[in-house]
């Protein structure tokens, strides 16, 4: 694994440590994996593609509704939340129970896209 890699995956369990966050991925726009801290039962080259399927879905949507392209998706489910967060470079995608407190994710995945743009320049 490369220095970059190991530092995405340090940043994701960091994420992990410092909030509700359960899971996470960081892939490239094209959908292939960059780095991965999901539970050994999830695929993450399958989460990879789905997450840059969903980025390119919502910026139709967006485009199509006059709202510009997202810079966060949520979706919630009846078991798990997740959240899309979308980078030039990059895309973040993250689980967290359902009744995880949104606000408190949102100030944690903040610092960690800070440190991604930093790492991935």
């Amino acid at each position: 694994m490369s220095a970059k890699a190991e530092k995405l995956v340090q940043i994701l369990k960091e994420l992990e440590n410092n909030s509700a966050i359960d899971g996470s991925a960081i892939v490239s726009p094209k959908g292939q994996l960059m780095a991965s801290a999901l539970h050994a039962d999830i695929d993450p080259r399958g989460v990879a593609a789905m997450a840059a399927a969903l980025t390119s879905v919502g910026a139709r949507v967006g485009k199509t509704l006059n709202a510009g392209d997202p810079g966060q998706m949520v979706l919630a489910g009846s078991k798990r939340l997740i959240i899309v967060n979308s980078l030039a470079k990059a895309i973040l995608i993250a689980l967290a129970p359902a009744d995880a407190k949104i606000g408190l994710i949102d100030f944690e995945v903040s610092q960690a896209l800070d440190k991604i743009k930093a790492t991935l320049g």
